[in-house]
Formats: structure tokens, C-alpha cells, sequence
């Protein structure tokens, strides 16, 4: 089993970019969780949902690169059709994400995805505000043990001086102005295949390959906005695998409840319900523990978060229902248990501390590190 881990930095440029890279390694399975909080703040310790502007309006575009030096990917002879189909099966599948309502599936997300096309981009320039698919960054020092891709992320962060509400300009790499009306936007999004592991776009996995499209879904679901899912068998739980049971195309629950969390359809909230509490011992709230919504009738974990430096947690867009709440620690490392804190760092002040005390005032400033 290989360890699907996400490790990346994020930081700001002059217009107020922030850049965060998102690694996928492989074996069990990877994802990021539907309603991550962004580690960029309007002002801190407040945290700020980062997502694409102007969506439906504005589709998210993406390009590709579909060279691969090192003729890692098969299916197709690796053709750059078949690639461009694995990659934009992937997208569809957060596009057309459904969540289930009373029995019944219902689209709760109007996000829009196209394929803007061909880029000759070799490896992430997180300032060009172009989203490019590729597999052609053969820096070593990209890819760590075990990383068989990685999603490489910019938001711009209102400035402090811009009242909320009113829309503010950022300028990407030769000059070309965007204007963000969020908090938060995302401003550019590249995702990179390690050309070292194996890939195949057939449906038919060969030993010691991973299906290019169930990677794709997995950092697209970054790309889109999402962090970690602590459900496993999750796209974006954060372990993947070469066998059959590694490879997830088709979105759980959770994962739908994240897309429409960040891209929600007019009747999202009323579709969906809220659950909310406090997790404590000895009195005292506890930092960081994973909340899980586990359907009463079936069993199945059904969506998650992890809770605030009160210990209070918020699960929004839960499907109605009657729930367990199961309350659980994270292992302090990664030689004690699963999940850690690295796999959650884009949730809540990127717990910098047990009271956000150390996120920077000014968010322009931030450096950090995704696991």
C-alpha cells in the first residue's frame, strides 16, 4: 500500500496569490474533503471557503499537456485523445455529482467544467491563471516518495482595505487582469502526473499501474477546491492503490455533498440539512476531532468534518435522515494510525495552533506546508 499524500506549499505573490500544492500519492485511496476551509483569511483566525468565481456563469477551464517523455501512460497506445478523454471523464464526474435526496438522486451542484485545450506547459506556473493538465514536470524534487501526482493551487484573498461584497482586480503573469467578488478566489490550479509511475487510460488495470481517471477525479476534486476526505473509499480520501479497490471514478456521497458545498444549486440548502454540536472531555472542547454523520438505518458513513478550537463542529448539506455522530481522534503521526492532521491541513487556521493564534494578520505573508 502506498501512501496518496497531499504536501505543497502555498504562498502570495504581489497581486495577493496565494499558491498551495496538493500531492497525490498512491495506493488506497486519495482525496480532499468536500468542505475544506482555505487557509488564506480575511482576517484571522476567521476561515475562508476558497472556490472558483462566477460559477455557473464563468465555467472553470483547463488545458492540457498531454506529452509524456517518459511514455508512462498506456491504453490507447497513450494516445493524447485518450488522454484528453480519461481527464475529461474525470471533470463530468464531478459535473454531474448527485447526492442522494429521500431515495432519490438529485444534482445539488451547478458547477461547469471545459476544455480550453492544448497547453505546451511543462511544469506549474501557479501566476499564469490557466489551469493546465500535464505530465511532462520531471523535476525530482517535485515528486516525493510515493507522490504519483499533485495539484499545484493559487487563491487570491480580499484585501483588507476592499469592504466585503465589492469586487476587487488581481493581475496574473503578463499582466492580464481578473476581478474576484469572493473572499477567497481560486485563481489558478495545475496538476502534474509523475512521469515515473505507470498509468493506463484502459478500463482493464495493469499490475503496478493506476487508472489515469481515477487519479484525474481524485485532483480534480483539489483543482475544484475540495481537501481531504477522512471517509474511506471516498474519491478524495486520501490513500489510493493499483487494485481494483484503489480505483474510485464514481464520486461517494461525501464527495457529492463537497462539490455541491462549494458550487450549490439554488435548492442545495433546502434539499439538505445541517447537523451541529460540540465534541469535549472533561468539559473542555476538543481541537481537530473527525465528526462522522453515519446513516442510522444503513451503517454507511455518509459525510464528516473535523471540529474547531471550541471542539464545536458543523456538517452541512446532509441528506435527511436519522444519524449516529461518531466522534473520533486523529493518530498524532503517521506511524500511529491512518488519518493525521497532514491529511486535514486546509481545514480550520491550517491548524496552526489549538487557538489560530499563529495564522498570519496578514494573509499576503503565509507559507505552509500540505501533507
Amino acid at each position: 500500500m502506498r501512501h496518496k499524500q497531499g504536501a505543497g506549499g502555498r504562498r502570495r505573490i504581489a497581486a495577493g496569490f496565494a499558491a498551495l500544492a496538493a500531492l497525490f500519492s498512491a495506493v488506497l485511496l486519495f482525496g480532499y474533503n468536500s468542505f475544506q476551509d482555505n487557509l488564506g483569511t480575511v482576517q484571522a483566525p476567521v476561515p475562508v471557503v476558497a472556490r472558483w468565481d462566477n460559477v455557473p456563469a464563468t465555467p472553470v477551464s483547463w488545458l492540457l499537456n498531454a506529452t509524456t517523455p517518459s511514455n508512462n501512460v498506456t491504453g490507447c497506445s497513450g494516445s493524447a485523445t485518450c488522454i484528453q478523454q480519461s481527464v475529461a471523464a474525470g471533470f463530468t464526474t464531478w459535473t454531474t455529482a448527485q447526492i442522494p435526496i429521500g431515495g432519490t438522486p438529485q444534482t445539488l451542484t451547478d458547477v461547469v467544467v471545459q476544455y480550453a485545450g492544448a497547453s505546451t506547459q511543462t511544469s506549474p506556473n501557479y501566476q499564469d491563471c490557466q489551469n493546465v493538465v500535464g505530465f511532462s514536470d520531471t523535476g525530482g524534487s517535485d515528486f516525493s516518495t510515493g507522490t504519483i501526482a499533485f495539484t499545484q493551487i493559487a487563491t487570491v484573498t480580499r484585501p483588507a482595505s476592499v469592504p466585503s461584497g465589492t469586487s476587487f482586480q488581481y493581475t496574473c503573469s503578463g499582466a492580464a487582469n481578473k476581478t474576484c467578488s469572493l473572499d477567497d478566489c481560486m485563481a489558478d490550479a495545475d496538476i502534474e502526473f509523475n512521469p515515473n509511475v505507470q498509468f493506463t487510460t484502459s478500463s482493464t488495470i495493469p499490475a503496478n499501474t493506476f487508472g489515469l481517471q481515477s487519479a484525474a477525479t481524485h485532483e480534480e476534486g483539489h483543482l475544484l477546491g475540495l481537501d481531504h476526505s477522512g471517509i474511506a473509499h471516498t474519491v478524495m480520501f486520501p490513500f489510493g492503490d493499483t487494485t481494483a479497490a484503489g480505483e474510485q471514478t464514481q464520486l461517494a456521497t461525501d464527495d457529492a455533498i463537497g462539490i455541491s458545498f462549494l458550487y450549490p444549486s439554488a435548492n442545495f440548502s433546502t434539499a439538505t440539512g445541517v447537523i451541529s454540536g460540540t465534541v469535549s472531555l472533561n468539559s473542555s472542547g476538543i481541537f481537530a476531532a473527525h465528526v462522522v454523520a453515519v446513516n442510522a438505518v444503513t451503517g454507511d458513513a455518509v459525510t464528516e468534518g473535523l471540529t474547531a478550537p471550541d471542539g464545536s463542529y458543523t456538517l452541512t448539506g446532509v441528506p435527511p435522515g436519522s444519524y449516529f455522530v461518531l466522534a473520533l481522534p486523529l493518530a498524532s503521526n503517521s506511524d500511529s494510525g491512518i488519518l493525521t492532521l497532514d491529511n486535514f491541513s486546509g481545514w480550520e487556521c491550517g491548524y496552526a495552533d489549538a487557538a489560530c493564534t499563529t495564522v498570519p494578520q496578514n494573509p499576503t505573508s503565509y507559507t505552509g506546508r500540505y501533507h
